[in-house]
This record gives structure tokens, sequence and C-alpha cells, in this order.
């Protein structure tokens, strides 16, 4: 009898002591990283559709239900996120999130003062960018000190206005998160501690192979001239020594005028651009325009890795589709 009632007990028990962690995601690239630690022993739920793009994105109320009860929700900042940061604040979930972009060691790139005013004067009557034109006066963000678990003051790893928050496109900065993600699954399931940690080492290895790899790839086209769709490839174009030499648009919600297509125009024949990416988020109908009558390649460049398959390796897999892209303009 005695024997039966344990069984009992396991049984009702055993759903809560053996639930998995549930981990919300903002965007399909911090997916991605998360999903190289948690493996199959936590639940990760993203908010931003991989076809959808962050900018201008709004919440719905099955998102506000999946922030109310989620045991981390890991994002990007409100830099990228802003439709994020009243409803985390909101749920108490504001101080235990993961903000990627406060996490320390951190490598951060400033947007230069030019996109900034060019970015605000495309923006003027819009509510959630109204805030834009202190942009420039932003200086360089992170001094290293500051322990994200410990935010003792979280506020101050908000407001990074001027910053280009597009990290996940650097390796380091995913390793950076990779790290924090680790320390906080081992928190919530410590049961399956030496699980996240060997794959926090399995993704090290792994991402250290895969960036030598591109860079080696990359180096044949470092000197190619080219235009992306936005200027949000810094940090891998930083990284692997590239440079583009224009965008169609610092706004990828908004669509240039008249006058930034004959600028660009005239930007592709001064500095015999051989390519010009789209991106799959948004309408390629004005890069078709802008190329009209021209030899110029045009490849989509995906920043957000939209068919790349969730799995422990969906990030390595993601840097290799983004380089064969880049590659396949630019030779």
């Amino acid at each position: 009898m005695n024997k039966l009632l344990v069984a009992l007990s396991v049984s009702v028990l055993s759903p809560v002591l053996f639930a998995k962690p549930t981990i919300v995601t903002s965007i399909k690239p911090v997916s991605m990283v998360v999903a190289a630690i948690a493996g199959d022993r936590a639940n990760i739920e993203q908010i931003v559709s991989s076809t959808a793009s962050p900018h201008d994105f709004a919440l719905r109320p099955s998102d506000l239900r999946k922030i109310n009860q989620a045991d981390t929700v890991v994002w990007v900042g409100e830099s990228l996120e802003r439709f994020l940061e009243k409803p985390l604040e909101n749920a108490g979930k504001e101080k235990s999130s993961i903000e990627w972009l406060a996490l320390k060691g951190m490598t951060l790139q400033e947007f230069d003062k030019g996109h900034e005013e060019e970015h605000h004067e495309e923006h003027v009557g819009h509510d959630e960018h109204a805030d834009h034109d202190d942009h420039a006066d932003h200086e360089e963000h992170h001094d290293g000190d500051m322990d994200h678990d410990e935010h003792a003051s979280h506020e101050e790893g908000h407001h990074h206005e001027g910053v280009n928050p597009h990290v996940w496109l650097s390796p380091n900065n995913a390793k950076v998160l990779a790290e924090a993600v680790t320390k906080r699954l081992v928190a919530l399931d410590s049961a399956n501690a030496s699980y996240y940690q060997q794959n926090l080492v399995t993704f090290e290895k792994g991402l250290a192979k895969k960036d030598a790899e591109i860079k080696a790839s990359l180096a044949s086209v470092k000197n190619v001239p080219y235009i992306v769709f936005h200027d949000g490839y810094g940090y891998f174009e930083q990284h692997y020594g590239l440079d583009h030499v224009g965008e169609v648009t610092v706004s990828p919600e908004r669509k240039p005028g008249a006058k930034k297509v004959a600028e660009l125009r005239d930007m592709i024949n001064d500095h015999k651009v051989q390519c010009v990416f789209s991106e799959p988020q948004f309408s390629p109908a004005i890069v078709k325009t802008l190329l009209e009558g021209t030899k110029v390649k045009s490849v989509p460049l995906d920043p957000l890795g939209t068919d790349i398959v969730m799995n422990r390796g969906a990030y390595l897999a993601f840097l290799t589709e983004i380089s064969g892209q880049f590659m396949s303009c630019l030779r």
C-alpha cells in the first residue's frame, strides 16, 4: 500500500518536477542562440514571426500571455523591440529578462550622425520614433562594469538610441548571449546544468570553426563595392572586413524618396557597385526600380534567417547562409 501511495505521489508531482523551463524570445536570431544552449530541455516560444520585421511589430494578446507565463524573456533591447519594453514592465519581467544589448562584454556600434539625422527626418510625426532626434548625442555604450544579472541599475541597460541593434550579426556578441543564457538555464533547471554547460562548449567550438571558415571565404570579396537594403549589417561587415558604400534606406519600414533614389543611382555609377541587396521581409520593388537599365546584380540578404530550421545548429547555419548570400552577389 505504501508503495502504491509513493507511486501515486510521484505521478502527481512529476509534471511539476520535470516541467521544462519556458524561454520566450523576441526574434528568430535570439531563438537560434537560445536553442543552441537549451536543446530539448527547454521550451522556446518566439514572439515575432520569422517573416515579420521587429521594426514595426505590434503585440497580440497571445504574445502578452507568453510574456506573463515565461520563466525568462530574451530580447535584443528597446532600440529594436520597443513594443516589448512596457509589457515586460507590466508583467514584472523586466529585471528577470535577458536584454542582449545590456549584457556585460558586448561590443556595440554607434550609427553615425548622418544616419541618425536622416532616420529622424524620415520619422517626424511618428510617435514610436519621436525621441530619435537626440540619437547623435548618445555616447559609445558600455564601460563593461555592469553585470547583467545584478542589473541594480537595469534601466541603464535601456536607452540605446543611436546604437546599431543588429547585434546577432556578430559571432562575438552571439557568444556573449550564449553564456548569459547558459547561466540563466542552469539557475532555472539545475538538474540539467551539465547538459546546458556542455551545449555552451559545443556551441563555442562550432562558432570558432565556422567563423574561421567564413573569414577565409569572404576575404576574396572584401574590396567589392555593394549597397545594402538598410544600414543594419555593420557588425557582420566589420567582423569580416566588408564595407558597403550605401544603403537603400536607413529605416526599412519607409520607402526612400525620389531624391534618395537619384543619389543611389549616382552612387552605383560612381563606385561601380556590383550588387544591391534586398531583404525578404520587405518588398523588393524599390530595388528593382533602382536597378532598371543596369547590369548590377541583386540578391536577397536575410538578416533574420527566415528559412533556417530551428535546432541547436541554427545559428551556425544562419552564419553560413548570410555569408553565402554575400558571396553569391559579390564574386
